[in-house]
């Protein structure tokens, strides 16, 4: 059995779709879902539930919220190792209007975690570390994230990175960010991540540029799938086409599949296709029809 740590971001999200007018002042109603979230937090439930032993460490807030994030892990059989604070619980609102999403980002409570947190005995026994991409943008959190790399290096263990916004990406800068990870052995960007990683501008080209600085890794590519690659091996994998869709979470879904069948099988081909598989059933959970933009009487 796999047994991975991770560490990173555990919030409520909240997704909610756009009706195409919106008054000003006023009310309508749409579409709104409220699920456990978290870029790391998600990782964690779905690696789980794909049969990973799973430890989380984050930090949440001393609400009613936060309980209900802890009691998602706990539900999926992950280990929560989890600091709570005066702070509110991070949340995440999606908001999604035809093809495009807008997100709107309180990291709350992720903030507060403290290194000193990081527990060596969190790692005894696994073998792998996935951290979340935004743990390096905050300073509160990238000390964490420090601590933890430092003791999975100590154990031998294996370290991915699934990387946040590209526009995040480039406020923070690209080659501070890829410093940050330098440590990191298998990443897993979207185009738009990867062209601000690599400074390329084709799926091919940037699988070639990056992964002269990791060892295995994905872009994914939306509706068009997948490229991944180990070392000078690729696997192209094409997606089931979902319209529609609030994509919140994809590359999570992704990222879990891909770390446990590899870390199971060894198999490159059998890694990014069980990734596209989740990728495509979390999709279809966000699948909703366009709101009207009726009022809350109609």
């Amino acid at each position: 059995m796999s047994r991975i740590v991770v560490l990173g971001d555990l919030n409520l999200d909240v997704l909610a779709r756009l009706p195409g007018m919106i008054p000003t002042g006023g009310e309508v109603r749409t579409t709104v879902q409220a699920e456990p979230g978290g870029s790391a937090g998600r990782f964690a439930r779905i690696a789980a539930r794909e049969g990973g032993a799973v430890t989380f460490i984050g930090c949440v807030g001393s609400n009613l919220v936060g309980d209900l994030l802890i009691r998602s892990l706990q539900d999926e059989g992950v280990t929560p190792h989890v600091m709570r604070v005066d702070t509110p619980t991070g949340t995440v609102v999606a908001l999604t209007q035809r093809e495009e999403r807008t997100m709107l980002c309180s990291r709350g409570a992720n903030d507060g975690i403290e290194p000193s947190w990081v527990k060596e005995e969190c790692f005894r026994g696994a073998n792998h570390l996935h951290l979340s991409g935004y743990s390096f943008l905050s300073l509160s959190q990238q000390k964490a994230a420090r601590r933890a790399i430092e003791i999975a290096l100590a154990h031998g263990m294996k370290i991915s990175v699934d990387p946040p916004p590209a526009n995040l990406i480039r406020a923070f800068g690209a080659d501070r960010f890829l410093h940050e990870i330098a440590a990191v052995d298998w990443l897993f960007p979207n185009l738009d991540e990867g062209k601000a990683l690599s400074g390329e501008v084709s799926p091919e080209e940037i699988v070639g540029a990056l992964a002269e600085s990791f060892l295995c890794g994905a872009l994914t590519l939306g509706e068009k799938g997948s490229l991944a690659w180990r070392g000078d091996e690729r696997d192209r994998c094409e997606a089931e086409e979902i319209t529609g869709a609030d994509s919140t979470g994809a590359g999570d879904a992704f990222a879990a599949g891909f770390v446990v069948t590899f870390l199971e099988s060894g198999s490159l081909v059998r890694a990014n296709r069980r990734g596209n598989a989740l990728a495509h059933r979390l999709l279809s959970t966000h699948t909703r029809r366009d709101p009207q933009g009726t009022s809350c009487f109609d």
